[in-house]
């Protein structure tokens, strides 16, 4: 590929309800009609691996496609239409969400030879209503044997994801600085709780989730990756304070939450605690178990169930500490993937840049190729972009 960079496209869902991280199927067809119409082939991940592990040559217009997480929108509709199209791809799979029924569901393949559309599986609609007055988001997700299925074609391979995707506590600081928050902004007195405190609510991201259980009315504290960062610890005084004060369950303590005389109850008992107080950071050797056993799990899932050791890694949310790099070369892993925009030049799998694909047609996704296959031209562009 001499010198050119190997540009990485990055989707999460390909589904018709709409998101940030959503492309739809009509979309996502267009840009990979207009890929085969225009010369650019999506390679398999084992020759993407080959370039950024050794710099084996790769075709001109060749990428890599891939998609994180292991919806099962990508099996019901990504996968059919990269195969009608010639190209190949990668799920990053989060292994303890993966299904196992042993059944195969039909896919937009079966649509095209007759089956009726409202014979698909649901992923069109993963909002759910709750009992509480709220609703949750409810992704479908790919079953292995459909994982085992994909790859047996030779289209798409699957790679690993962590086998949690969880974030941490990450410091005492506390307040609506929590980056991975996805919680939709609730009416009223909700809204500012909602900010500041852990507090039933419409949940529209699947893995908004700490390792830590959350009890309602625990302060929002920092949040950031599993894999990246040290952890830390609320005091089990705290908790049990919250506890005793917020009831834990939903109904109730939503109705709690409607009443700024609970919520200031609620502030005044946390700020009877000193910084120092609210909890601790965990020890380095603890967090180094915590890092590699999840990771252990992760490989040890995908070697079971597809039959091979898995080289790729995606960090989730992109980041990923040196003792997750350290822990993850022990599991086989040697190609690591970010979400950071730039260029992939050959030989250099230690952070895989990828650009996140928008719910629009080729002509968008026509100028991203150009840019990101010229490594100079990739840097200026990421650059800019940051």
């Amino acid at each position: 590929m001499g010198a050119h960079s190997l540009p990485v496209l990055m989707y999460h869902y390909v589904s018709r309800f709409p998101g940030a991280t959503t492309v739809s199927p009509e979309h996502f067809e267009a840009q990979c009609r207009g890929m085969a119409e225009h010369g650019w082939r999506g390679v398999g991940l084992d020759e993407a691996e080959a370039f950024l592990r050794e710099g084996a040559p790769l075709p001109p217009r060749s990428l890599l496609i891939t998609f994180d997480d292991g919806y099962l929108d990508n099996y019901v509709y990504a996968w059919p239409i990269l195969r009608k199209y010639g190209h190949k791809g990668v799920v990053f799979a989060v292994t303890e969400r993966l299904e196992t029924e042993r059944r195969l569901r039909p896919t937009l393949a079966d649509v095209w030879s007759g089956l009726s559309e409202r014979e698909l599986p649901p992923v069109d609609a993963p909002m759910h209503d709750t009992p509480f007055g709220f609703r949750e988001r409810r992704d479908l997700f790919l079953s292995w044997e459909e994982a085992r299925h994909m790859e047996a074609g030779g289209v798409m391979a699957v790679a690993a994801h962590s086998a949690r995707h969880l974030a941490v506590f990450a410091g005492p600081e506390w307040g609506p600085v929590n980056r991975h928050d996805r919680h939709k902004k609730t009416p009223s007195a909700l809204e500012g709780a909602g900010e500041r405190f852990h507090i039933p609510g419409t949940r529209l991201n699947t893995f908004n989730r700490t390792e830590c259980p959350v009890v309602w009315g625990l302060p929002r504290f920092k949040e950031r990756p599993f894999l990246y960062s040290r952890a830390f610890l609320p005091a089990p005084e705290l908790v049990d304070a919250v506890r005793a004060l917020v009831p834990q369950d939903p109904a109730e303590a939503r109705a709690f939450f409607e009443s700024s005389d609970n919520v200031a109850r609620l502030e005044a008992l946390v700020a009877g605690f000193s910084p120092e107080r609210l909890g601790t950071p965990e020890p380095e050797e603890v967090r180094r178990i915590r890092v590699r056993e999840e990771l252990a799990a992760c490989a040890a899932t995908l070697r079971r169930e597809l039959g091979h050791p898995v080289r790729s890694l995606c960090w989730p949310w992109g980041s990923g500490s040196d003792i997750a790099v350290e822990e993850a070369r022990k599991e086989g892993f040697s190609v690591f993937f970010t979400t950071r925009m730039g260029a992939n030049p050959p030989a250099a799998p230690e952070a895989v840049r990828r650009f996140k694909v928008r719910d629009a047609g080729w002509d968008w996704l026509r100028l991203r190729l150009e840019i990101y296959a010229r490594p100079w031209l990739a840097r200026l562009y990421a650059a800019c972009r940051i």
